[in-house]
């Protein structure tokens, strides 16, 4: 008898009874834990038996866990260490930033005005802005 039932198909419900039996079995496992990216990349896009998969996941070095206070890009700079570049700008500005930004980007509408030849050096002048050779 059991030779018959191995014969008859298997229907839907078994079929992603075993399937989710094997997400689980993967995605549980204490090998899964450490590497999560790589446990449901292989879980979800492979065929492969949980037992070949666990597996390979035991060959492979534990994931960096992220940082719960960093970005992304914090990390990826700590990671990274220092570039050497420093700001043009040089130090950090004091006060009110959205004031200091409304008055740099007023600034460079009037160079760009002067570079253009929309307006006279005097009236640049008169703008706030420094002109040489007036």
């Amino acid at each position: 008898m059991s030779n018959e039932n191995a014969n008859k198909p298997k229907t839907e419900g078994q079929v992603r009874a075993e399937e989710r039996a094997r997400l689980a079995a993967i995605l549980e496992s204490p090998v899964a834990e450490a590497r999560p990216a790589v446990a449901r990349k292989f879980a979800l896009f492979t065929n492969l038996p949980a037992a070949s998969v666990l597996e390979m996941l035991a060959d492979l070095p534990a994931e960096e866990k992220p940082r719960a206070d960093a970005s992304a890009f914090l990390a990826a700079m700590e990671r990274e260490g220092s570039t050497g570049v420093s700001s043009a700008l040089g130090t950090a500005p004091t006060g009110d930033a959205k004031s200091q930004r409304l008055a740099e980007i007023k600034e460079a509408g009037v160079r760009h005005n002067l570079s253009a030849g929309y307006i006279s050096p005097s009236e640049a002048a008169a703008r706030g802005l420094v002109v040489r050779g007036i």
